[in-house]
């Protein structure tokens, strides 16, 4: 199996900012293409974790074998079996007994039929720039906010594809997330930690002007996911139920552009 396919096709797209970036890293008024939906469609609101973006990929041999592989945003780390190549971020040492007993978990039921899932997690703590504000002893912890599956038809299909196309695919918004409901069962059901879910709000009723968004945001302002001390959440990640519309809001941005 071609290993860099794999890692074009899992790596997780760009998150849009929910009000337009301008000069300087300043926002401006208006919104990063609104989403055309209608105002009665449930908005999820997630704390958005500061730390390492990272994956964890399960394949599934047509013999019924499942391997595993574990990247960061940009590059796989580590296959099971093998040597840790990369120790960037201790993602890969801290997240493989999470894929071992992930595998140990599916190995034992009839899990769905798919060739590919990825789940993918925030890896904080530890050195990463935020640690700080979860933990004052460098202890390191996951977050999971996302999953995506293939069967074995689509991913064949997929790997069949020059690159490049595998790239076009990714980022036109093709990799098949599960939705809400979805994302919830699988996660649950392997008791994995997921990212906090805030709030739920009807699409009408989320802040639009820049300053409503803030001070909604600033009553987020303290993180969920602490785990030795409860420090500063980075901000929120607001979605839709299929994931379809998304954007990120974070202080950082919003306190840059009141400065001005």
């Amino acid at each position: 199996m071609d290993l860099n396919k794999i890692n074009s096709l899992t790596k997780y797209p760009s998150i849009l900012t929910y009000h337009q970036l301008g000069e300087r890293g300043r926002l401006n008024e208006a919104l990063t293409e609104p989403a055309e939906f209608g105002a009665a469609e449930k908005l999820y609101v997630y704390e958005k974790v500061d730390g390492e973006n990272s994956r964890i990929i399960l394949l599934t041999h047509p013999s019924g074998e499942i391997d595993y592989l574990i990247g960061s945003r940009e590059e796989l780390l580590y296959a099971k079996g093998d040597r840790i190549g990369n120790p960037y971020g201790n993602i890969a040492e801290f997240l493989r007994p999470v894929a071992e007993r992930i595998i140990a978990e599916l190995s034992q039921t009839d899990h769905p039929d798919w060739a590919l899932t990825v789940f993918y997690q925030e890896s904080y703590g530890g050195k990463t720039k935020a640690s700080k504000n979860y933990s004052d002893n460098k202890t390191q912890n996951y977050r999971v906010f996302d999953v995506f599956s293939l069967n074995r038809e689509e991913l064949d299909a997929l790997l069949a594809q020059p690159q490049e196309k595998i790239a076009q695919w990714r980022d036109h918004g093709n990799q098949p997330f599960y939705d809400e409901q979805a994302k919830a069962g699988i996660v649950d059901s392997l008791n994995l930690q997921a990212a906090p879910l805030l709030d739920t709000v009807d699409r009408g009723e989320f802040p639009v002007s820049f300053a409503d968004t803030f001070a909604y945001l600033k009553g987020f302002e303290q993180t969920q996911v602490g785990m030795e001390v409860a420090g500063r959440a980075e901000g929120l990640i607001v979605r839709s139920v299929g994931r379809t519309w998304i954007r990120k809001i974070r202080f950082e941005d919003y306190e840059r552009t009141f400065r001005k």
